[in-house]
């Protein structure tokens, strides 16, 4: 064989000629004759047999004996040899990586389906307690249509007997009249209010009900698992907790949804906690239900202090135009509602009724008037609210114009003020 063939096995040989000769890689060429000579003696053909498997390592010898003895050829056989044992470690090194790479892999691949499934779990819990309240207020709902059904047909034969002149047995109805408009009052719907608060946040049901019992008796209330949404203005998803709260009566929703913005100053101002890590809240059907009354615009009208108006004349015109109300309007107007919300719905008391006291007196029962039919209240369309829904309702919107109102002028008269001492 020549030199180049040599240098050939040199460079591509996987054989280590240094352990075929059972030599270190240091050895000098005297220890690799020698133990050429041994090894040639023990695997000569003559004496193990001609074989195959003897003759490529009779032949294995003789190359590396050749390699090795030349020390050009040999250099380059150990810096081969030195770069595929350092690609060895890398690949094993590698080979490493590669399966703690895997490990991990599946390991987040289980994780992920475990909290998938405790996701899907807890979201199926949440639904299966909707579903348990929705029915027990079904069930409720139908005992009371069949309690004020049967009131209903007292009522009528109680109406029978006084038209034929003869005293109705009982005068109750009025609160019988209230019960049914209880019952055909706003639906499940429309007095749920959801809220959203990170899911950072430890806010519990007992603390969720504490806190929005300030606006009426809870019904039920229920937080929705933790869930990842995309918030408007943020790169990443949060993790939020949504809570449903389900109130008595729709003046508690509504009481809830209007308040909320103010409440939540004026826990930012005062530090208190809770309030402030709720960002949202909002009617559970996504809109304002149409049973809550709307708000009426208010025509501004100037008056001079002490000053009124004759019975049939029109109320003079202001001489200033007022703007739509700011900012800074409702917000006081909100500030004041919160600090003294309205008390039982009052009518004024017209002048010379009663003993004589000033002030305000209940609204009357309109059923207990002569003339208005027993069960009149019974049949109140179903979806609407009782007359004292509509009117805590409408009082509180009402309030809430009156004090913008005011701050309004307040605001047009300070305006007034400074121009004057502007223009003087």
């Amino acid at each position: 064989m020549s030199t180049d063939d040599f240098k050939h096995h040199a460079l591509n040989s996987s054989h280590d000629f240094y352990e075929l000769l059972g030599v270190a890689e240091g050895a000098t060429d005297s220890e690799i004759r020698s133990a050429y000579r041994k090894a040639t003696l023990k695997y000569h053909p003559d004496k193990v047999g001609a074989n195959e498997q003897t003759l490529g390592r009779w032949h294995l010898l003789q190359v590396a004996n050749e390699v090795l003895a030349d020390s050009s050829v040999r250099e380059l056989y150990d810096n081969a040899r030195r770069a595929r044992a350092e690609k060895k470690q890398r690949d094993e090194a590698y080979e490493g990586r590669r399966k703690w790479m895997k490990e991990d892999l599946e390991r987040r691949e289980s994780g992920a389906v475990k909290r998938k499934r405790d996701e899907s779990e807890a979201e199926e819990a949440f639904e299966r307690e909707l579903r348990r309240i929705a029915e027990n207020n079904k069930r409720r709902r139908k005992e009371m249509e069949a309690k004020l059904s049967e009131e209903a047909r007292k009522a009528e034969a109680e109406e029978a007997e006084a038209q034929e002149g003869r005293q109705p047995a009982s005068n109750g109805l009025n609160s019988e009249g209230d019960a049914a408009q209880h019952l055909g009052g706003p639906s499940d719907i429309d007095r749920t209010v959801t809220l959203r608060f990170p899911s950072s946040v430890t806010l519990d049901r007992e603390k969720i009900v504490s806190m929005f019992s300030r606006f009426g008796n809870i019904d039920e209330a229920l937080l929705r698992p933790p869930k990842k949404i995309r918030v408007e203005g943020e790169k990443h998803r949060k993790e939020y907790i949504t809570a449903v709260v389900v109130f008595k009566s729709i003046v508690g929703a509504h009481a809830a949804v209007s308040d909320f913005a103010s409440i939540q100053k004026q826990s930012h101002q005062e530090d208190a906690a809770g309030w402030r890590y709720i960002e949202q809240v909002n009617w559970a059907s996504g809109k304002e239900p149409d049973a809550v009354p709307k708000p009426k615009s208010m025509t501004p009208q100037s008056t001079t202090p002490g000053q009124s108006t004759a019975a049939g004349t029109p109320p003079a015109q202001p001489s200033t135009t007022l703007g739509t109300p700011s900012a800074k309007s409702r917000k006081l107007a909100d500030d004041l509602l919160n600090r003294n919300p309205p008390e039982t719905p009052t009518t004024p008391q017209r002048s010379g009724e009663g003993n004589g006291d000033a002030g305000l007196k209940r609204v009357p029962s309109f059923a207990s008037f002569k003339g208005t039919p027993r069960g009149a209240a019974a049949r109140t369309p179903m979806g609407s609210p009782s007359l004292h829904d509509v009117t805590m309702m409408r009082l509180k919107n009402a309030e809430r114009r009156r004090l913008e109102e005011k701050i309004r002028r307040e605001e047009a008269a300070d305006e007034a003020g400074a121009g004057h001492e502007n223009g003087s």
